[in-house]
């Protein structure tokens, strides 16, 4: 009789312990996490911060600084350990003024967000920045985190005119290499650069 009550006593204890581990968040941890921002490229010394946010993409809390370490815009989080594969950047400095020739006066700010699960690699620039809010209010109308960044990417080049997505993720372009998309992001922080004033691109950017 003793050992049938067992058999439920065990079974229960085994459900339970499968769906606990169902549940628990898996440990992202990456070695490197690097990129570049590009404007034109930002400067040595710039503030550079990766926040782990939730599914909804909400921050956790969880924030990883770093700076600049050159004039090519590139830096380096290491050990970064996260439990959820999304995260946010964001980039406040000084940047290379690609139209004028000249360092920029003062000081502009940008966001990329991105799945980190099967990179390490994540660039800062225009693009990435002007899908970000849009990437966030689709996630809250239903839609996942790659459908999101698909859309919000083909609706900012539809105002470009250019009806062609992209190969690559706008965190994955480099506007110091070759390649039709790198050229598309080129050509678009160029015609947001213009002759406006790091007052006038924010405003712009904003807006």
């Amino acid at each position: 009789m003793k050992n049938y009550l067992l058999i439920p006593i065990l079974l229960l204890t085994v459900f339970s312990g499968c769906k606990k581990d169902k549940n628990s968040s898996e440990e992202i941890k990456k070695e490197s996490l690097s990129g570049f921002v590009q404007k034109g490229p930002f400067i040595n010394g710039t503030s550079i911060s990766v926040s782990e946010l939730n599914t909804d993409l909400s921050q956790t809390g969880k924030v990883y600084n770093t700076q600049i370490v050159d004039n090519k815009g590139s830096f380096s989080f290491k050990n970064v350990e996260l439990v959820s594969n999304f995260v946010s950047l964001r980039a406040d400095g000084f940047y290379f003024n690609e139209i004028s020739g000249e360092q920029s006066k003062s000081q502009i700010t940008l966001y990329a967000i991105s799945d980190v699960s099967d990179r390490s690699t994540i660039n800062i620039n225009i693009l990435s920045h002007l899908e970000k809010s849009r990437v966030e209010f689709l996630m809250s109308e239903g839609l996942d985190f790659k459908e999101a960044k698909k859309k919000a990417q083909s609706e900012i080049l539809n105002i470009f005119s250019l009806e062609e997505d992209l190969a690559k993720e706008s965190e994955s372009l480099d506007i110091a290499k070759k390649g039709n998309d790198n050229g598309v992001l080129l050509a678009i922080s160029l015609i947001f650069q213009g002759y406006r004033t790091e007052g006038e691109l924010t405003e712009l950017l904003a807006n």
